[in-house]
């Protein structure tokens, strides 16, 4: 299965060595989009952003899957995850760390424990097909709700 995206720009302005225009858009769908730029711009997603993003949903969506083959029922589910940008000795740049830090309401009869949640957390890592595909480190920093 093939999951494509539209990422388009058009050159604003002066386009030298010395800087040149960073928007740009990416569609994911007809009617689906968000504007995009470079790290650290105020007018849109970055790429490491959207890498942590993609890391992040496919945890939840791995983990809803879980909570809903257990018969649990999840209210939400929150995670304010981040990209850690890391220097190689070589010179270049790569994201060393993805941090996850999920927050997941439960209700229902069936609350499980937090200790049956790390697990769950540690399954869904596991078969995250985003995880599954990268070589940074990722962390998984459940938060539990205060009793």
């Amino acid at each position: 299965m093939k999951h494509k995206v539209d990422v388009h720009w058009q050159r604003v302005g002066e386009f030298s060595h010395e800087g040149f225009e960073r928007r740009h858009d990416i569609a994911f769908q007809p009617q689906v989009g968000l504007p995009a730029g470079g790290a650290g711009n105020d007018f849109g997603a970055d790429p490491e952003q959207m890498l942590a993003a993609a890391m992040s949903s496919c945890h939840m969506q791995t983990f809803l899957a879980l909570a809903a083959k257990k018969r649990l029922t999840v209210e939400s589910y929150h995670d304010e995850a981040e990209a850690v940008l890391a220097q190689r000795e070589d010179g270049r740049f790569f994201i060393a760390t993805l941090i996850l830090r999920p927050r997941v309401q439960f209700s229902g009869e069936k609350i499980p424990d937090d200790a049956s949640v790390e697990a769950m957390h540690i399954k869904a890592h596991e078969h995250c097909f985003v995880a599954n595909s990268v070589l940074s480190e990722v962390i998984i920093e459940p938060e539990f709700p205060s009793v």
